[in-house]
């Protein structure tokens, strides 16, 4: 659970640092980046609750 949260919070960090270089250079190619790690992150989150549905159920 701890690994998440640091995940979370690495997720956070990098999202942040992609915002305010998008900010001060206005490159496009920021946003489209920060798109990409969204979107990894709402994978990884999916496949990690799946794995803790299925440990659920077998551990039953």
């Amino acid at each position: 659970m701890i690994v998440l949260r640091l995940l979370i919070v690495a997720v956070l960090v990098a999202v942040a640092a992609l915002a305010l270089a998008w900010i001060i250079t206005g490159n496009r190619a920021y946003l489209r980046h920060i798109g990409r790690v969204l979107r990894f992150t709402l994978v990884v989150g999916a496949v990690a609750a799946l794995f803790f549905v299925v440990e659920r159920l077998v551990l039953r």
